[in-house]
């Protein structure tokens, strides 16, 4: 059996900021505008404006 005393995340992600919320916007508007063709602010704003789901929230990796 192996035993160790390091974490099981490094320190240096568990610092980590918190995720940006705009930044993950961008970052699914730009990778679906790559593969339809459409503009990323237009995805941008759709995805901002689309309230089917007011109350779904990002899963956070790392302790609460």
């Amino acid at each position: 059996m192996l035993s160790s005393t390091l974490p099981l995340v490094p320190d240096l992600l568990a610092a980590a900021p918190a995720v940006d919320l705009r930044r993950i916007i961008r970052a699914v508007a730009s990778s679906t505008a790559i593969e339809t063709g459409q503009a990323i602010q237009e995805l941008e704003n759709q995805l901002l404006s689309d309230g089917r789901f007011p109350a779904l929230e990002l899963a956070v990796s790392g302790p609460a």
